[in-house]
């Protein structure tokens, strides 16, 4: 009994002294890699301007693939507020349906021209998948600026 009455007492003031160097300093690393992370995932100006150039092009190729699926016009009017997509119905112009298609604002810190510089802009996709209005839409905020082309072959590209 008294060994173990001796270990647990050299226990009891080993505990009592606190950390050691090394605990320590494994502790500020661990909370530096943790905080390197979050500043990483903080969208910058030009990652959000980036994010939305592909957001925007792969909306208006699904656009141009719902144009060829259902043999319609689908359009996309831009508008210095945001954009939103439209198909050609008997006739008429009518809002594309599905979640993908909504009407969608621009970001607060993103800004929109149209390739020749005015504030509105309609790109038309036929029942082939071309383009008979092909543009180019530039999307800026701070230092960052995106450019989505459409060709009139139907092709959607980003890129300055």
């Amino acid at each position: 009994m008294r060994i173990f009455a001796a270990k647990a007492k050299a226990r009891a003031r080993r505990e009592a002294n606190g950390f050691t160097l090394v605990e320590l300093m494994v502790v500020l690393a661990i909370m530096a890699l943790a905080a390197t992370a979050v500043v990483l995932t903080i969208p910058g100006e030009e990652r959000s301007v980036r994010s939305e150039a592909d957001r925007l092009a792969a909306r208006l190729a699904g656009a141009r693939d719902i144009a060829v699926i259902e043999g319609r016009s689908v359009a996309v009017n831009f508008a210095p507020s945001g954009y939103g997509f439209e198909r050609r119905i008997a006739g008429e112009w009518q809002p594309l349906p599905g979640r993908a298609f909504a009407q969608r604002n621009w970001p607060a810190d993103v800004r929109f021209a149209a390739g020749d510089g005015q504030g509105a802009a309609r790109i038309l996709f036929d029942r082939v998948g071309t383009s008979p209005t092909p543009q180019a839409i530039v999307l800026s905020g701070g230092k960052a600026r995106e450019i989505v082309r459409v060709s009139a072959t139907g092709e959607v590209s980003r890129g300055e």
